[in-house]
């Protein structure tokens, strides 16, 4: 049996899927034998705001609590990988079309997507506030790594996908996809994707 204690993960075991809001979620998987992901482990906090007694340091001095709009504040999350199926990536930007509601509805493969926003309590009692433009979709993006032994995965939630801030890259060895997002929900740990429904089928 491996050492678990000695586990090297890389991008070559891992797999990223982008989930919708419907009961049971449509999904689109990203191979990631080459690429890159990164994203907040956790979601901001308020800010501590100090406050002394007339500028002097003394008992009196105390910390007060920020406004709870600290809590709300988007975090990034960034991907790329490189294209290795076409009718793959063709869904994918379908997906990131449906994400912007580009053209009459937000639909990949015949399939119609539900946005995820408003779907978790970042401040654990409120549910994100919706968009106030419509148009803008979001979706979960889940990232889950097998290891010999121990696996790993994390969850972010509510991630828009701004149409203007993906890129495509070409150079000798292929064409790659550059994704940025912005999560507005929760961060959770998982031990398994979620179960769903594969928008390529």
């Amino acid at each position: 049996m491996a050492n678990d204690n000695n586990i090297s993960f890389t991008n070559k075991n891992g797999k990223v899927r982008f989930y919708d809001g419907t009961a049971t979620p449509y999904y689109i998987e990203i191979d990631f034998g080459a690429g890159d992901i990164s994203g907040p482990l956790g979601v901001p906090k308020t800010e501590e705001i100090l406050k002394l007694n007339v500028g002097n340091s003394d008992a009196d001095g105390h910390y007060i609590e920020g406004p709870d709009d600290k809590i709300f504040e988007p975090g990034q999350v960034s991907l790329s990988f490189m294209i290795t199926s076409k009718a793959q990536s063709d869904f994918l930007l379908d997906w990131l079309d449906a994400m912007n509601y580009i053209g009459s509805t937000a639909t990949v493969n015949s399939h119609t997507l539900v946005t995820t926003k408003g779907t978790t309590n970042r401040d654990g009692t409120n549910a994100s506030p919706a968009f106030a433009d419509s148009t803008k979709y979001a979706c979960n993006v889940e990232l889950f790594l097998d290891g010999p032994g121990t696996d790993q995965g994390w969850q972010w939630n509510e991630v828009w996908l701004p149409l203007a801030e993906q890129s495509i890259a070409l150079a000798d060895d292929g064409a790659s996809v550059t994704l940025t997002g912005y999560h507005h929900g929760t961060v959770e740990r998982i031990v398994s994707f979620t179960a769903g429904t594969d928008v390529e089928t």
